[in-house]
């Protein structure tokens, strides 16, 4: 019975073993380059294992704004270390003393890399010069190379950021995955104009400083490091020419950097075309977590006094105004009680100056009486029922949008409410439930600083071959919001309604009327139940002849007056670049 025992788990044993011969030989011998469902390269992963690698030029596209100037991307000379230095006998003074640093801060670095890294990537630039002369040296594992990174004070949410994700490189591109085309580890888009384009962005083939090493580090087949990098076509990589102006992105960042503004930010539009040249958030992204908070600027807001323009839209169209009609804004949105702000008998003109809530309230719940939804079909021509961004087939997306992260405004949240005479009043000065994107603000000045013509936002132009100046793989061009707009006759009463805000002394805006450039425009405060309260100024300038569109927001504001401090901050270095001579 026992050697009966011993004979089975002596065959049971043998057919393991063979097994485990047969699983290894298929393993080094015929799956080498296929093994497995993913179809893994074995031979490739074993050099890889061996291959200690730094990436100057991950091959991604490029963004540059419109005049050429790249925004996701600088490019310059850097010295790139390999950590088996610190084994060897290398000239760490003849390098310091070329490029202009401490051998015993070169000699530090390297001592505690446990990578290859770029020394002092921030504060140095190293020349032409000092890069041949470096690399003239010869020494294995120190090179000076240009390389292509990003600034950290140069992240923007509108730019926004890559990073390395499989699940998304999986579920984007599963063709191109198996195909080799990229891997797993291909940074891919994650938010802003990064994640919109990133299917003409992605990159095809990376360039590398690699250096193959020994199971404990050191150099292996002699003593060279190896460049790295499969050759590109003409077409990739490809490169998106946006609508913003670094310069004026870079003027908007800094003036909110100094206006002690933590939460909110500033969009810049073109007027006369609502191209996206400049948006900024606070707080500001953070490349290595860009999740941590979102861009406020299309996040949807208690917009306040600012949804006042939607009423006095509807009111002036509807014809229920009379001109003498007069209102008592001594009493609260529902003229139950004593105001706030006690303003006295105002006509609509110096309602609309002086921002008074039951004039608003008033005529809101006269216009409900007939139409219901009045404020929806009002807000819809003024262009805040869609979202802003430019959407529209491009190849084979067949909703291609270029703000992938703009959020969807809201009016009412309860059909209740329309029957409410207080939600109505509420509603009609931008409290209630009511939530504006910033972004969608601004084009909604911008429809009617262009007489109710309504266009998407754009933040791109084209789409280029990097490689092949002057060639385009495609454009987007202007485009218009659909939908009924509103009269040019009530345009123009609301023209001359925001420049009141600003010219008229008791209007809310009144500290804006010594600015460079003539403002129009409307503020709003909103109170929000956490404590603090939502200030905007949303406006465009010059009021007779518009070119910039802005908006600016404080989300928790206290005190102070930060809002109307940057704004008339960047009026004034917008009106001195526009007359500054080249």
């Amino acid at each position: 019975m026992i050697r009966k025992r011993l004979i089975l788990m002596g065959i049971l044993f043998l057919c393991g073993f063979c097994a485990l011969i047969l699983r290894l030989a298929d393993i080094q011998l015929f799956s080498t380059e296929s093994f497995s469902e993913q179809n893994i390269n074995l031979i490739q992963k074993s050099i890889e294992q061996r291959t200690t690698g730094f990436v100057i030029n991950n091959g991604r596209g490029l963004i540059v704004d419109r005049n050429g100037q790249a925004l996701n991307a600088d490019e310059k000379n850097a010295l790139v270390l390999f950590p088996f230095l610190k084994n060897t006998d290398w000239p760490v003074e003849k390098v310091a003393e070329i490029i202009g640093v401490s051998p015993g801060a070169l000699k530090y670095a390297v001592d505690h890399a446990k990578k290859p890294f770029a020394y002092d990537l921030k504060t140095l630039t190293l020349t032409d010069e000092q890069k041949k002369a470096v690399n003239a040296l010869g020494i294995p594992g120190c090179e000076v190379v240009t390389i292509r990174y990003m600034r950290p004070d140069q992240a923007s949410y509108i730019v926004g950021a890559v990073g390395e994700n499989a699940s998304l490189v999986h579920s984007r591109y599963p063709e191109l995955l198996k195909a080799g085309v990229v891997t797993e580890t291909t940074p891919v888009g994650v938010i802003g104009m990064e994640e919109a384009f990133d299917p003409f962005l992605l990159s095809h083939h990376e360039q590398k400083l690699l250096y193959h090493t020994t199971a404990t580090g050191e150099p292996l087949f002699g003593e060279e490091v190896k460049l790295s990098a499969e050759s590109e076509s003409d077409y990739y990589p490809l490169k998106v020419v946006s609508t913003l102006d670094k310069s004026l992105q870079e003027m908007v960042e800094s003036s909110l950097d100094q206006s002690g503004i933590e939460y909110g930010g500033v969009v810049l539009l073109d007027a006369e075309t609502s191209n996206l040249l400049a948006m900024a958030s606070r707080p500001a992204i953070d490349p290595e977590r860009p999740f941590l908070h979102p861009n406020y600027m299309l996040t949807p807001q208690y917009p306040g006094s600012v949804f006042k323009i939607v009423t006095a839209a509807a009111a002036i169209q509807k014809n229920i105004l009379s001109p003498e009609e007069t209102f008592n804004c001594n009493q609260n949105p529902y003229g139950d009680g004593p105001a706030d702000r006690r303003l006295g008998q105002l006509d609509f003109a110096e309602s609309f100056y002086q921002s008074c809530n039951y004039t608003f309230g008033s005529l809101a719940n006269r216009l409900m009486e007939t139409d219901p939804k009045v404020l929806d079909k009002f807000a819809a021509m003024l262009g805040l029922m869609q979202k802003s961004g430019w959407s529209g087939k491009v190849f084979h997306f067949e909703d291609f949008r270029q703000i992938r992260d703009e959020g969807q405004n809201i009016i009412w949240e309860d059909e209740a409410d329309r029957r409410d005479h207080k939600a109505i009043a509420q509603t009609a000065i931008g409290q209630r439930n009511v939530k504006l994107t910033p972004l969608s603000v601004a084009n909604m000045m911008a429809t009617i600083a262009r007489g109710g013509e309504k266009r998407s936002v754009r933040v791109a132009t084209e789409i280029d071959y990097n490689k092949l100046p002057g060639v385009t793989l495609t454009t987007f061009p202007q485009q218009k919001l659909p939908g009924q707009t509103i009269d040019r006759y009530t345009a123009m009463k609301l023209e001359q309604l925001l420049r009141g805000v600003v010219k008229n002394p008791d209007g809310t805006a009144h500290s804006l009327n010594d600015a460079k450039y003539p403002v129009a425009g409307k503020s709003g405060t909103a109170e929000t139940g956490h404590g603090y309260t939502n200030q905007w100024f949303a406006g465009y300038f010059p009021a007779d002849d518009p070119k910039y569109v802005m908006v600016v927001v404080d989300l928790r504001h206290q005190h102070g007056n930060a809002v109307y401090n940057v704004y008339k901050e960047l009026v004034n270095r917008l009106y001195e670049k526009d007359h500054t001579k080249p």
